[in-house]
């Protein structure tokens, strides 16, 4: 008897009472209340579907159901391989729904589109628990979208027209404009935000005429549309460079289409696995597209991001863009480890992807000459490192959310919220797993885990860092209810975060101490300026050889 009463509260602990049922357009759902008993979980609702049909194409609507579906499914994921263990489902267009328990009718909904370099991540709770949104009293909704060659091969022509990954997110967006009322949320006030490859989406929703309407306010983290990693330079090239390691030697779309719907989720990302450079420096990676343009096809975008963004043809909403003081050090660990004394040749152009192209050798010579006394003037063997960090940072992530919140200064009317996040507490997850940990400031994707809670491991010390947790939590719940990150003083938030106008806006430097500071660093921006006002290439998408075959 005392070993049943043991396992009943056992079980007891582990089955969570059932939260309200809820009808949405496909039927009758039940999820289940939190651990805390604050909100209300619905987790793995489908909002599409995939399957040979639509393959790499847009999704196809929800499947319906009899009955009451259990929502309760976390760990959904799409196709991807983690440290070398492929895990996922192609039918993987699922979201998560956090509601508080106290929910009052038209609550403000937050949207998050999580991050990953386009080939990996999950909105799971494994990592992106949308516990401390719920508990500030919004409606939190993660998506999963299709990743990697499933979301992202882009040959130009109806069966893979391109985009498909960001064809989900606006499925997921309507999904919510359609059901959210449902949960209590008010559609008329949902924020869209994202980290890294999620901003970078979250930018192309912004400049699509596909996703106008959808959403009321944006919030970019370190990622621009803009980015050299963001965006398929020649996705033809791309798509058959991966068709050869199958053994063909094609630049047929309707050829390299016919290999690829032959080949599993599996099989096309285990060939995509052995790649010497990491994301940000690889040139093999399926990420959004320029989209031809094709009769009975919606586009997601048809020309390049800054063109859209120069003529003010985009959702002007409400923003917050900032990024993080040493994006690069997840990178370059990445590619070089935590120091440079191995790596004494590095060579500053093979760290580039090509939206650079060079009329002349003498023209790219001389931009790595200027490129390694602006980045590699000293010697010492620990600073040369954190060069190699600035480079990457600069590059990848910081001078592309410049140029892109510059445009939107100059073509919008709406407010926009500058930040730097430097913050270096026990739980910079990144830094620390990057063994950067004793270095000061924040690497890529270390202010998440001060606004997520990850269900996959318990991080004890979270609870050292309530009081960061908590301001940046309440940030962006406030922008999300009111536009407004500070909409009066409060204890935790003593201070007003103002949106700037400033060629140099002010931002508000996240640390320790909340003070403020120019966004940029004058003298790289110059640098990148001068060397991409020069040198971006001008042809995206589709080349001239490739015509013929669009064409039958």
């Amino acid at each position: 008897m005392k070993w049943l009463a043991l396992l009943s509260l056992i079980a007891a602990n582990l089955v969570r009472l059932p939260a309200p049922v809820v009808r949405i357009s496909s039927g009758l759902i039940r999820g289940r209340v939190s651990e805390n008993g604050k909100f209300y979980e619905y987790l793995g609702i489908p909002y599409g579907t995939v399957d040979e049909r639509n393959r790499f194409q847009a999704p196809l609507p929800p499947p319906k159901w009899d009955g009451i579906l259990d929502a309760q499914n976390e760990n959904t994921w799409c196709p991807q391989k983690p440290m070398g263990i492929y895990i996922g489902e192609p039918n993987c267009l699922k979201l998560n729904i956090y509601v508080p328990v106290q929910a009052r009718t038209k609550l403000s909904v937050m949207v998050y589109i999580h991050g990953g370099c386009f080939f990996g991540g999950t909105a799971s709770p494994f990592l992106y628990g949308g516990d401390f949104f719920a508990e500030n009293d919004v409606i939190f909704v993660g998506i999963n979208y299709r990743l990697s060659v499933e979301g992202f091969l882009c040959l130009g022509i109806k069966e893979a027209p391109g985009n498909a990954g960001l064809k989900d997110q606006i499925a997921a967006l309507k999904w919510i404009q359609k059901n959210i009322a449902n949960f209590g949320g008010d559609p008329n006030n949902v924020t869209l935000f994202g980290e890294s490859a999620g901003a970078v989406s979250t930018s192309f929703m912004i400049l699509s005429p596909a996703a106008r309407g959808l959403f009321h306010k944006a919030i970019l983290q370190s990622g621009s549309s803009l980015a050299p990693w963001g965006l398929q330079h020649d996705p033809l090239k791309t798509a058959s460079t991966l068709v050869r390691k199958f053994g063909y030697y094609t630049l047929d779309p309707y050829e390299i289409h016919s290999i690829l719907s032959n080949k599993t989720a599996k099989e096309l990302i285990s060939v995509l696995n052995n790649e010497d450079k990491y994301c940000v420096a690889d040139e093999l990676i399926f990420v959004p597209c320029v989209e031809n343009e094709l009769d009975g096809v919606e586009p997601v975008i048809t020309e390049y991001p800054s063109e859209v963004i120069k003529r003010g043809n985009y959702t002007k909403v409400p923003m917050i863009i900032g990024y993080t003081d040493n994006e690069g050090i997840y990178f370059v660990s990445a590619d070089y480890g935590t120091s440079y004394k191995n790596n004494s040749n590095i060579d500053i152009m093979t760290n580039l992807q090509p939206d650079l192209e060079f009329p002349s050798i003498w023209d790219k010579n001389c931009t790595a000459e200027r490129l390694q006394r602006h980045y590699f003037s000293s010697s010492d063997d620990d600073e040369m490192i954190m060069n190699v960090v600035n480079l990457y940072s600069d590059v990848h992530f910081k001078f592309p959310l410049i140029l892109e919140s510059e445009m939107y200064a100059r073509t919008t009317d709406q407010p926009i919220y500058y930040y730097l996040f430097k913050y270096s507490g026990t739980i910079n997850m990144p830094k620390i797993i990057s063994g950067f940990g004793l270095t000061r400031g924040a690497s890529h994707a270390d202010e998440l885990f001060y606004m997520f809670k990850p269900h996959s491991f318990p991080l004890p010390h979270r609870y050292l860092e309530n009081s960061m947790i908590n301001r940046m939590v309440m940030l962006w719940t406030n922008f999300a209810k009111y536009g407004d990150p500070t909409p009066k003083p409060t204890r935790l938030l003593p201070f007003r975060w103002r949106p700037s106008r400033e060629a140099n806006p002010r931002a508000l430097v996240i640390d320790s101490t909340i003070t403020t500071a120019p966004m940029w660093d004058q003298s790289s921006v110059r640098l990148w300026n001068d060397t991409y006002s020069k040198y971006r290439r001008k042809n995206y998408g589709f080349k001239d050889y490739a015509i013929k075959y669009m064409k039958r």
